[in-house]
């Protein structure tokens, strides 16, 4: 993947000075409320367990990752998708598709490019940054906030992010995947008061 595609994936979700779209100083604007409904959480169980946790605030969740084999020595893609069933829908719409973009290639930019890192800026924490090969050990993200995997203009609905890692040229198909599900309720706006 190159930077282009990150840097335009990353400003559909966050301003390049590190203030989240979901600030906006306006008063009368009032804030989605987000709140996780349910994660699911899968990884190879050759190559690791991986554990997600949701915090009470229902907003932000960790990840925990015992990788057990050494992952990258095959080609890795990820592929990114968030759906939309909106408030009284009957089923779900695509508002965001990424496909086969390359996983070593990406760690490698958000490793060796600090633009990347400062596009990315967020609380989330990342017990370490990552490279391809990707060594066995223990790995952890914590504190990743749902507002910055969702873009800021919402409306009432039901949203799914997903992401995974698959091997290109190896036989197992899926190596890790991830499903948010959050639901998303945006307050009317108050009528200013004359």
């Amino acid at each position: 993947m190159n930077l282009i595609q990150i840097a335009l994936f990353v400003s559909l979700f966050q301003f390049g000075f590190g203030k989240s779209l979901w600030d906006d100083e306006d008063s009368s604007y009032q804030k989605p409320i987000l709140r996780i409904s349910h994660i699911n959480i899968y990884g190879e169980s050759r190559y690791m367990k991986v554990f997600a946790f949701i915090h009470e605030d229902r907003a932000h969740f960790d990840l925990k990752v015992l990788l057990k084999q050494e992952l990258g020595s095959n080609f890795l893609i990820f592929n990114l998708k968030v759906r939309v069933r909106p408030q009284g829908g009957a089923s779900f719409v695509t508002l965001l598709q990424m496909k086969r973009l390359d996983l070593c290639g990406f760690l490698s930019d958000f490793s060796g490019n600090s633009m990347i890192r400062y596009f990315l800026k967020s609380n989330m924490q990342m017990s370490e940054i990552l490279s391809c090969p990707v060594h066995v050990g223990n790995f952890s993200l914590a504190n990743v906030s749902v507002y910055d995997i969702y873009p800021a203009n919402l409306q009432n609905g039901t949203y799914k992010f997903f992401v995974e890692v698959v091997e290109g040229t190896g036989e197992i198909a899926k190596v890790f995947a991830l499903q948010v599900t959050t639901d998303i309720s945006v307050p009317a706006c108050r009528v200013a008061q004359e």
